[in-house]
């Protein structure tokens, strides 16, 4: 899946890096490079617990990373820096799907990556992927 809300790219020391094409989406591809990183797993683990709550199998999941305080209820996502008072941003279940879908194709580009990814996840978490059907 691709998005025109964020570039997702290798910088010149081949760490991941974002390039929103809209200030709105900084802080959405600020957590992503920083607390998801390279890990294909956790990028699946912020599908899952978005895909839980949108379509009710949980009310709300959240989780503090590197940078980032992560909350997803039933009004979206909601990010908030840990290290600035004054970023946060609030996201749609539809725009935070599209944005982290992208991003898992970024990190596990094809069907092959993508399904190996895909096993790794529901081996550990011994339950079916909620976005399977739509990630490979």
């Amino acid at each position: 899946m691709t998005t025109t809300k964020i570039r997702f790219f290798r910088n010149e020391l081949g760490v991941v890096a974002s390039e929103p094409s809209s200030p709105d989406y900084s802080a959405l591809g600020s957590m992503l490079t920083s607390d998801v990183q390279s890990d294909a797993t956790s990028c699946l683990d912020v599908l899952a617990w978005t895909e839980d709550v949108w379509h009710g199998a949980d009310t709300q999941n959240s989780w503090q990373g590197n940078s980032w305080r992560v909350v997803i209820d039933e009004r979206g996502m909601h990010l908030q820096d840990l290290y600035s008072d004054d970023w946060s941003e609030d996201y749609s279940f539809e725009d935070a799907h599209e944005v982290v879908m992208a991003y898992f194709g970024f990190l596990r580009p094809g069907r092959e990556a993508a399904s190996t990814a895909l096993d790794t996840w529901e081996n550990e978490w011994k339950r079916p992927h909620p976005c399977r059907a739509h990630l490979i």
